[in-house]
């Protein structure tokens, strides 16, 4: 009988531990989840970073397990970037680039804008 009071003790006590090891264990996993995820955010916004919004105003690509696919939409039309020193050759516009990262069932949108510039006239030779 002895035994047994002290078998039933131990269960009491056990079984919180192992609720709070399983809490924990999910816990870790969802941070593992968050984690991936942020680093695939920031390779995105490193390689768009990269890419012309008037050239390439969408497209798709591999980042390894992750689909990244983007869509820009112009917001300000390319105007001749003038400034206090005179005329530019440059033309510059402002671009809201939509974003998508996918991996099988997990999807995340990313947006920000970006300026974009194109030549719009012949440089001056002196």
């Amino acid at each position: 009988m002895e035994t047994l009071v002290a078998i039933a003790l131990l269960a009491i006590a056990v079984i919180p531990l192992y609720a709070f090891q399983q809490t924990l264990a999910n816990t870790a996993a969802r941070l593992q989840t968050a984690s991936e995820l942020l680093d695939a955010q920031e390779s995105a916004l490193a390689v768009l970073q990269t890419i012309d919004p008037i050239a390439q105003p969408s497209g798709e690509m591999d980042l390894g397990e992750w689909r990244l696919s983007w869509q820009s939409r112009e917001l300000a039309s390319e105007r001749p970037a003038d400034g206090f020193l005179g005329n530019s050759i440059w033309g510059v516009g402002l671009y809201e680039i939509d974003a998508t990262l996918e991996r099988g069932d997990t999807r995340h949108e990313i947006r920000f804008r970006r300026t974009g510039w194109v030549q719009v006239r012949d440089p001056v030779r002196f």
